[in-house]
């Protein structure tokens, strides 16, 4: 079975977060529609390459990792 390549889905990444400030890893994968496994690895690939920026939510009790577009 064949899926979304990594690079598609960084660009889908990098053009959600142009629209919206801040998204969980959670939110990400159900917009474009993969894994949150496939999210969270695109999304480390993009803050090692200085693209995106993360912070844990404080919104509840639970460890929410918060990723958004570097300006």
């Amino acid at each position: 079975m064949s899926g979304k390549s990594v690079h598609r889905i960084i660009e889908e990444i990098f053009i959600i977060l142009k629209t919206k400030k801040e998204l969980s890893i959670r939110q990400l994968s159900l917009k474009i529609g993969s894994q949150w496994i496939t999210t969270e690895k695109a999304l480390n690939s993009m803050k090692r390459l200085g693209l995106v920026k993360e912070r844990l939510g404080d919104e509840n009790k639970r460890k929410t990792r918060l990723f958004r577009l570097i300006k």
